[in-house]
């Protein structure tokens, strides 16, 4: 899941600064995509980055009209010892005419820290967005059908279930807004909690040095199975899915 400072491959930049790679529902009726897709969820991730290893668990839950999804990324062995982390990431947000619109977005660790923190309120109603981040208050203009670093990847889950396989998601990074192009390549199976689960490869373009690709499963959940940053010809890092109850 990134952003610079906290970015993780999951929710996209870098992640958890190098170490954590990587809704009031409208009187539309739900279609079925939406409605198996946005059923609360908890799945777990291992994080692989240059050697440093990490945990994180991805959540979704309703509360009333509200939708919460959640991240935490904890270190993990000797990485323990730097005493950074855990990093909670949150993102608030409700379903319009089948469009994911985020109110509150935060990243941040249990003591502040106001040059890595970021936080986003959208404020829909004026168009306008507010909060901070690299130490800075932020505004930008909201455009239509705007994600936050964490909710792109489980709208771009509802696209794909509708059967788009090319498109673009705008994404508020607290610093700034960047397209994020979802391009089909091929197909593979991947071994996931000792499954083979077959997958389709996307590679992300974000107009960044650092290349972010996705497996998703061909599945109507389309489970986000694996996610990868690479610089040039080498990999940073992975996230690798290790337990979820969409497997189940």
């Amino acid at each position: 899941m990134p952003l610079s400072g906290y970015r993780t491959l999951v929710t996209p930049s870098s992640f958890v600064t190098a170490l954590a790679l990587l809704l009031m529902i409208s009187c539309n009726p739900v279609n079925a995509s939406e409605s198996v897709l946005l059923e609360p969820f908890q799945s777990e991730y291992a994080v692989d980055y240059s050697g440093f290893r990490a945990a994180r668990t991805v959540s979704l839950e309703k509360n009333g009209g509200e939708y919460i999804l959640r991240s935490t990324t904890r270190l993990k062995g000797a990485a323990r010892l730097t005493g950074y982390g855990p990093i909670y990431e949150v993102s608030r947000f409700t379903l319009h005419n089948g469009v994911i619109r985020p109110s509150l977005y935060s990243i941040g660790e249990d003591k502040p820290n106001p040059k890595r923190d970021i936080r986003i309120e959208f404020d829909w109603a004026s168009g306008m967005s507010g909060g901070y981040a690299k130490g800075e208050e932020r505004s930008f203009a909201l455009e239509t059908d705007m994600q936050d670093p964490l909710s792109f990847e489980l709208m771009a889950r509802l696209l794909l279930a509708e059967g788009n396989r090319d498109f673009v998601l705008k994404v508020h990074e607290g610093h700034r807004i960047r397209s994020y192009h979802f391009i089909e390549q091929e197909e593979e199976t991947l071994n996931v909690a000792s499954r083979a689960i077959p997958a389709t490869r996307y590679f992300i373009d974000r107009n960044s040095s650092r290349e972010l690709y996705y497996w998703f499963s061909n599945n109507p959940k389309q489970i986000p199975l694996q996610i990868r940053q690479r610089h040039g010809q080498k990999t940073k890092g992975t996230v690798t899915l290790t337990k979820s109850t969409l497997l189940e």
